[in-house]
């Protein structure tokens, strides 16, 4: 069956008949709904591949996301795969399985797909990374959620995530815990943001020596970041600690519990659910990854319609204050500075 046996059978034109199929142009009610019953008795389903030659769009968007199983790059493609169907387009899902492995191949495969666009959950910062984004930006739109890479054709949305790593610092330091341990395990784009507002906090606040470690990835944020932690009980001295990631701060904070020690303010990054779930329940950095997305699907529809979005939208991120380090701890320390200064002067 074609949509030609269908405007036979509902009386119509064959442009009706397409108008209908499209959603696009004007209708009657009376023969809209004579097409769709024909269409839903019969099971005729269009020839997608007709449709992309007919308007130069294939009505699928390509997700590049570098490792599915982390759930900050899952949470992400269930919100754009759910804000794009809502659209009206099929999803084709890359997992490079890799935070730094050359995206090239990939954009080359979704191009062949002759997808409408292409969306990356983040990116790095390097030389080959951005010769590959703008690659495939001579060819498709694409779009990065969470990254930053300057270039025509390529839109980003992301979080401020250098100040409000800088501020937590801050805050850490201003409640009497200079000592900030930060764990890392991630090189991206997002993740450098973070390491330099940490060293530009320290550096302005602290008044003691950075203390950043690279966590190795291989078994898990969670069980690295514990291991760390193990390793260097009793030989580095830390009174807080800050992490790019929930899954870091919540395995180290397991760790401090297993070796007996007392807990220590800690602040996670991303606001997961891992954050809630964990007890006591983990104070969190939002970068609202669900407001990205939005972006990034508005931008997609506008550049699919012809406009001219802003190639880079910055949202500010937020602190979520919860028990492992609170609003009232900072208050109260300077509560009890002001009681200081006032009983000395009374010496």
């Amino acid at each position: 069956m074609n949509i030609y046996d269908i405007a036979r059978m509902a009386g119509v034109s064959t442009a009706t008949v397409s108008r209908v199929i499209n959603h696009s142009g004007k209708v009657s009610e009376k023969s809209r709904q004579k097409v769709e019953e024909i269409i839903a008795r019969e099971g005729f389903i269009p020839n997608a591949f007709a449709h992309s030659l007919n308007t130069k769009q294939s009505a699928t968007v390509g997700i590049i996301c570098p490792v599915i199983s982390d759930v900050n790059h899952a949470y992400p493609v269930s919100e754009l795969s759910r804000m794009l169907r809502k659209e009206g387009f099929e999803v084709l899902l890359i997992n490079t399985e890799s935070n730094t492995e050359s995206k090239r191949p990939f954009f080359i495969s979704l191009i062949n797909r002759q997808v409408d666009a292409a969306i990356v959950i983040g990116c790095n910062n390097t030389q080959e990374e951005q010769e590959d984004f703008r690659y495939a930006a001579e060819h498709i739109p694409v779009f990065i959620v969470n990254g930053r890479i300057d270039g025509e054709n390529i839109y980003c949305s992301l979080c401020d995530e250098k100040s409000i790593a800088r501020e937590t610092v801050r805050l850490f330091c201003s409640a009497g815990h200079p000592r900030v341990l930060y764990l890392y395990d991630s090189q991206t784009y997002s993740g450098e943001m973070k390491l330099s507002g940490y060293y530009e906090g320290m550096n302005l606040y602290a008044g003691c020596e950075p203390m950043a470690i690279l966590i190795d990835s291989e078994r898990g944020s969670f069980f690295g970041a514990a291991d760390v932690i193990e390793q260097i009980s009793g030989k580095i001295e830390f009174d807080a600690i800050f992490s790019a990631d929930d899954s870091l701060a919540i395995g180290a904070m397991k760790a401090l519990q297993k070796i007996g020690r007392s807990p220590i303010p800690t602040v996670g990054f991303n606001n997961t659910v891992l954050g809630v779930c964990s007890s006591p329940e983990l104070t969190s950095i939002d970068n609202h990854l669900c407001q990205q997305c939005s972006i990034a699907i508005s931008s997609l529809l506008s550049v699919l319609r012809g406009g001219k979005p802003t190639q880079c939208l910055t949202l500010e991120a937020s602190l979520c204050w919860r028990n492992t380090f609170k609003m009232s701890d900072i208050q109260q320390e300077k509560i009890d500075r002001k009681s200081t200064r006032l009983n000395s002067s009374h010496m």
